[in-house]
């Protein structure tokens, strides 16, 4: 009796992790001076499924993976908007779900980080 609800339990372990995904933050993760008149949008999509609803494969971090993309492709850009949807395509054997991503990027700014001062030198003539 007490080997049957251990293997129960270890059968029934992975279930409890299976559906752990962790968050992301979408958008600027500081604020920078960037060029407003050229924005660009970057779109990324990442999909997983769901097997019998209950067997998670590429699902847990769809939007990690979609914005991760989107830090890729925008290169030195800054992240200013991010729009996500999701989407959900029921099949036989379970759903296949779609993570749609939208950055609107633009090109920063270069900012000098030095603070020029000129000091002017005393003159010794009365």
């Amino acid at each position: 009796m007490k080997g049957t609800r251990l293997t129960i339990l270890v059968l029934l372990l992975p279930f409890l992790f299976a559906c752990a995904g962790r968050p992301v933050q979408l958008g600027p993760s500081e604020r920078v001076p960037y060029d407003a008149s050229e924005p660009l949008d970057i779109m990324a999509t990442e999909c997983g499924a769901q097997v019998l609803l209950f067997l998670p494969f590429f699902n847990n971090n769809r939007a990690a993976r979609a914005y991760k993309m989107i830090q890729e492709k925008a290169g030195d850009r800054y992240i200013a908007n991010v729009r996500m949807r999701e989407q959900w395509t029921y099949l036989v054997f379970g759903i296949v779900q779609c993570t749609d991503m939208v950055a609107r990027t633009y090109p920063k700014l270069e900012v000098e980080s030095k603070l020029r001062i000129e000091v002017a030198e005393p003159t010794d003539s009365p």
